[in-house]
Parts: structure tokens; C-alpha cells; sequence
């Protein structure tokens, strides 16, 4: 709070931020707004020590990363020491940190730097966050939360800066006996919780008392926490009465009291909102959660993004070699290149991001064995071969940091499954079945797999992981004249499309309880396999092209658009769509001429118009989204 007063006597510029915040934060608790899935954030830790114990070690650091990861997520163990008047409060972030693996300049780093200074201690005054003045510089605070760990001096545990403050500074600083849970780390501060308080601030919120001294006037701008009359210390006893809030009292159990750290246990609903609210308007480009500020995994395809104002597009040219082609506030190569990623494939691309500046892709060899190529963040991996024989193209899904899960039909049409954890791959596994089209996965969260295949019958075929086993395959009926399309917008949410044998779109949909029990016609006369993409909770976004070769899209945003809309063009095939961000959405399609075109929605219009396009150049073998190697009985779709 002294550095949030300091700022608002000094800088007409904070004031202006923190006021625009503060109405974006109402408008966006009153429209019950949340984040469909999970919100990653890389961290970087400036170790700044004057003795060698300041120095703390890697498991140190580690330690706290975990603790973060439990506390923002409600799955600390300490959780049930809330008293029982409360547990109905305890929410789920839905924010997880992880430590940065590339550094502001594209390089590998372990998300830690170490600098020796001859400062005795640090204050509140930031001169840790200057190389000028003994500390270290921040890293771009757009897309790193900076922790600072050094001694601090005047008996401070640490401080942060709310958002909305200078570039230079905005990040938290920790007293190093008061990070983590071993190590320097001294009771009773040891448990990891002076970050997870200070990151509270980070992400907009006050002191649970409301920061008026030992009044009841203050407010901390939550509404499901008690009035309370000053901060609470040490580890009081339920109920601890203030401003006469009994039966139940101060929810000193809260992260945002000033109690020891097995006092301080949970986040409310109230600032979950709060704290999305803050990474979805004051910092969109922290959140390096897949699909923008949704937090969900961005799905595996032949477009995709891995942040903000960042699109990745891969195509197969005529000789077919895999080339590549990107979107950073410019196109590169250029506008029409293309960057040659070599091999001979035989399938379009399949390629997913399980992080930022991460891409893996996968395609069918001449072999039909499958084969894997990545950028690390600095360079082009491989091609390193997986093997198998294959009789579909892969279908591939990241549900995690070093997580990718390929699957492909096998010789005798059974699903397959081949996974890397981090240190290698495992697989293949034989999940059975008879599957007459290529599979479609999707994960809706960490250690969650949906599988889905056409069977014999043409009907849609539903497998599961769980994270501990498989399930299925259960039976979704219909008679189905595309491979099935599959999307989630959120957690135990999946909305599944086909084309019917009437070339109509149909869909169904899982909520958390149970599939709908029929499925709905959405009509139109479709040429194409339909392409779905989600860029927010409780909505879809759906593209086909007609028979008149154009592209088509129809949405749901509570309820489904009544017609679709026209989006004009001459395309070959399906169109392949990612989305970047919340009301973002970039549409690539093949043109007649072979070539690569692109339109996009940026929140209000379709850009370069409405019916226009981007050329981009190229000339593609390959690029659609993925059908058999070999045709399977089941009808297909009639393409232009």
C-alpha cells in the first residue's frame, strides 16, 4: 500500500490506469465473466543476494512455484482448515505459474537469474528492480510476472505493485527467509504464502480489511468477504469478531490478511473475478494459457497460436516438404514466403504448442510411419521418427507444459496412442475399436483426452482418459457424412459437429452431466467438413464452405445465430481457424490458385472487409484438414 499511495501522489498516469481497471473489474463482475480454462503465467526469479545464503537454491525456488500452483488453484492440503461457515467461499483461480523456459530474447533459460550485489538489504523504494542501483532489470512485464527475491530490511516480508503501475517496476519482491518452504525459509513465513499474498496484489486485489487502519469504513471491493476491522496476526481463533460481522467474523483464513502462513488457506469466489478481471484487461499478454485469455489448450491443427498477436501456419507445397509461415505484428518470411521445413509428407500438418514460443509438428511419412519436428523456442528439431504403420493422419492434443498426446488408425483400423511426459515417448497403445474415420481429440484440461471416430455403423464413437484410465467406447449415434468435429470452451464441456447425409450441420454437446439427448440440426447445405473454434466460455464459432465454394460461419453466443453469415471467397476445402484471444479469430483458407488466404475478426469487423481476403501466397499439395490415407466405406463428404 505504501507503493500503490506513493504512485497515486506522483503519477497522474497510475491514477488514470487504476480508475480504468476499477470499472473494467465491475463491469466484468457483473456480467459473471470467468475464464473458460486455466490461466498460465511464466514467472521469472531475480535471485539477488549479498551472502551466500541469500543465494537460494533451485528447490527453494521450486518450492514456491509449487506452493502457488496449489494455492491458486484450491488444492492445498491446509485447505480444510476453514472453518465449515466459509468452505462455500473456497474458489478455484484457475491461475497455475511455471517458471519461463525462453528468455525476453528467444533463448533458452531456466526462468532464474542471479546477481551478486553489495547492498546490505532492500526497501520498498525498487532499487532491487535497477541494475543502476544493486538490484537486476525486470524482464518485459507484459509477458513475465518478475519475483525478486533478496533481503529486504525494516522487518517487511515483501511488497508488490498493483497493475496499472510503471513498466521498470511492476513485479513482487519477497524477503527470501519468506519464499518457499525450505531452505532460508523460517517459520512462521515458511510455508510459501507472503508470494501467494503478494501476488494477490499483483492481480488486483487489497487487503481483506479494506486498508482503513482498524475502521470498519474501508472496503477491499469484494462482496463475498466479511467487513473487517483491522488485519489479523498470528493464527486467531474461529470466530474472530469484527465491525459486527458475527456469527462467523473476519475470514482471517484468507490469503489477503496479514496472518502467520498456516493461517492463510484460501481465495474467495469474489476475487477469483477480481483477479481474471485483472489478466483478461490489464495483463492480456501474461497469460500464456493456450487460446488467449480463455486459458484452455490451443487445439493441434495446421493454423495455430501460442499468444497474443501470434499466428503459425504450416502447409504442404508441392514437393512436399513441410513449410511454414508466421504472424508477429508482421507476416514473416514475408507476406508471401515460406520457410522450408524439409521431409517428404505424406499427410497435412498436424501441429500443436503446449507453450509459448513452442511448436511441435507431426506428419506421415513415406514409410506411413509417423514423424515429429519442433521449435524449441530458438531452433528447428528432427524430423525424428515415432514409427508405426499408419492409416490415418495424426490427430494431436496438449493438455500441459512438455505434454503431447498423437493418436493415428492403425492397419487394422484400432485407434492408437503414443505420448511424451517430459523425458520421452511412450507408446503405442492399441485402444481398440474399428474406426472408419481419422480420430478427433480435444482435452478440456490437465490429464483429460476426448477421442471421438466414426464406427462401422457411420456413427459417432466417444472415448475417454480421465487421468487414471480410459473409458469406452460409448455410442453418440447419428449418421454422419464427415469426420466428426469436436471443441471445448471450458472444463467437462465438449460440443461435437458433423455433416449429416443431408449435407446439413449438426451438433451435440456435453455440459458435465451428460451428452444431449438428440442432436441438434443447424441446417445449411455444406461442402466442407466443418471447422469449430471457441474463444471464450459459452461460445462457438463454426465455418463450412458451401456449394457455391464460399465460406460460411454461424456462432453461439447463449443461443445460436439464426442465419449463417456470408463470408464470400472461391475455397478449396475445408477452412482451418484458430483464435488468439478473446472476440479474435484468424480464418485460412486454400484459394483455387493453390495459394494460402487469410481473413480475420478482430472484435468488431472482418478485416480486409467482410467478403474479402489476404492473399499469402504459396503453392499447396496439402493443407486441409486431415482425411484417410485410404477411403473409408463410410460416405464422405462431396468437395468443390
Amino acid at each position: 500500500m505504501d507503493v500503490h499511495r506513493r504512485l497515486l501522489s506522483t503519477s497522474a498516469e497510475y491514477v488514470a490506469a487504476r480508475s480504468a481497471l476499477e470499472n473494467a473489474t465491475t463491469q466484468y463482475v457483473a456480467r459473471q465473466q470467468r475464464f473458460a480454462g486455466i490461466a498460465k503465467i511464466p514467472v521469472v526469479v531475480h535471485v539477488v543476494w549479498n551472502t551466500s545464503a541469500q543465494n537460494i537454491s533451485q528447490a527453494q525456488i521450486d518450492s514456491q512455484i509449487a506452493v502457488l500452483n496449489r494455492d491458486f488453484r484450491a488444492t492445498n492440503t491446509d485447505i480444510g482448515f476453514v472453518p465449515a461457515p466459509f468452505q462455500p467461499l473456497v474458489a478455484d483461480a484457475k491461475i497455475e505459474f511455471a517458471l519461463a523456459t525462453t528468455d525476453p530474447n528467444g533463448n533458452p533459460t531456466t526462468g532464474v537469474t542471479r546477481t551478486q550485489t553489495s547492498q546490505a538489504s532492500f526497501g520498498t523504494d525498487d532499487k532491487v528492480k535497477k541494475t543502476a542501483t544493486g538490484g537486476i532489470d525486470a524482464w518485459n512485464p507484459d509477458k513475465y510476472l518478475n519475483l525478486w527475491v533478496c533481503q529486504l530490511g525494516g522487518g517487511l516480508l515483501g511488497y508488490a505493485q498493483f497493475p496499472g503501475g510503471p513498466a521498470d517496476t511492476d513485479g513482487v519482491v519477497i524477503l527470501h527467509s519468506g519464499f518457499g518452504t525450505t531452505g532460508t525459509a523460517a517459520a512462521p513465513f515458511d510455508l510459501g504464502r507472503t508470494a501467494t499474498h503478494e501476488i494477490g496484489h499483483y492481480l488486483n486485489l487489497f487487503h481483506i480489511w479494506g486498508d482503513d487502519g482498524t475502521g470498519c469504513s474501508g472496503s477491499d471491493e469484494v462482496a463475498d468477504t466479511p467487513n473487517q476491522g483491522g488485519p489479523n496476526f498470528g493464527v486467531p481463533a474461529f470466530p474472530k469478531l469484527s465491525c459486527s460481522n458475527g456469527p462467523n467474523g473476519d475470514l482471517f483464513v484468507d490469503y489477503m490478511d496479514y496472518t502467520d502462513d498456516r493461517g492463510m488457506v484460501m481465495f474467495t469466489n469474489d476475487q477469483v473475478a477480481r483477479m481474471q478481471a485483472c489478466l483478461d484487461n490489464a495483463r492480456p499478454n501474461l497469460n500464456q494459457g493456450s487460446a488467449g485469455a480463455t486459458g484452455m489448450p490451443e487445439p493441434a491443427g495446421s493454423v495455430l497460436s501460442w499468444g497474443a498477436d501470434r499466428l503459425d501456419a504450416f502447409v504442404i507445397g508441392t514437393d512436399r516438404a513441410l513449410w511454414h509461415k508466421w504472424y508477429d505484428a508482421g507476416w514473416g518470411p514475408s507476406v508471401s514466403g515460406y520457410e522450408s521445413l524439409g521431409g517428404v509428407c505424406m499427410s497435412a500438418p498436424e501441429v500443436a504448442s503446449w507453450g509459448p514460443d513452442r511448436l511441435d509438428a507431426f506428419v506421415l511419412g513415406t514409410d506411413r510411419a509417423l514423424y515429429h519436428k519442433w521449435w524449441d523456442g530458438s531452433a528447428w528439431n528432427g524430423y525424428e521418427s515415432l514409427g508405426g504403420i499408419c492409416m490415418s493422419p495424426p490427430r494431436v492434443a496438449s493438455w500441459g507444459p512438455n505434454r503431447l498426446d498423437a493418436f493415428v488408425l492403425g492397419t487394422d483400423r484400432a485407434l492408437y496412442h503414443k505420448w511424451y511426459d517430459g523425458s520421452g515417448w511412450n507408446g503405442f497403445e492399441s485402444l481398440g475399436g474399428v474406426c472408419m474415420s481419422p480420430p478427433e481429440v480435444v482435452a478440456w484440461g490437465p490429464d483429460r483426452l476426448d477421442v471421438f471416430v466414426l464406427g462401422t455403423d457411420n456413427a459417432v464413437y466417444h472415448k475417454w482418459w480421465d487421468g487414471s484410465a480410459w473409458n469406452g467406447f460409448e455410442s453418440l449415434g447419428g449418421v454422419c457424412a464427415s469426420t466428426p468435429t469436436a471443441v471445448a470452451w471450458g472444463p467437462n464441456r465438449l460440443d461435437l459437429f458433423v455433416i449429416g447425409t443431408d449435407f446439413a450441420l449438426y451438433h451435440k454437446w456435453y455440459d458435465g452431466t451428460g451428452w444431449s439427448a438428440d442432436w441438434e440440426y443447424l441446417g445449411g447445405i455444406c461442402a466442407s467438413a466443418p471447422t469449430a473454434v471457441s474463444w471464450g466460455s459459452g461460445r462457438l464459432d463454426v465455418f463450412v464452405t458451401g456449394t457455391d465454394s464460399a465460406l460460411y460461419h454461424k456462432w453461439f453466443d447463449g443461443s445460436w445465430a439464426a442465419d449463417w453469415e456470408y463470408l464470400g471467397g472461391v475455397c478449396v476445402g475445408e477452412p482451418r481457424v484458430t483464435a488468439w484471444g478473446s472476440d479474435r479469430l484468424d480464418v485460412f483458407v486454400e484459394g483455387t490458385d493453390s495459394g494460402l488466404y487469410h481473413k480475420w475478426w478482430d472484435g468488431s469487423n472482418w478485416g480486409p472487409s467482410l467478403t474479402g481476403y489476404e492473399p499469402l501466397g504459396g503453392v499447396i499439395a496439402d493443407f486441409r484438414l486431415p482425411l484417410p490415407v485410404e477411403e473409408p466405406a463410410a460416405p464422405q463428404v462431396v468437395m468443390s
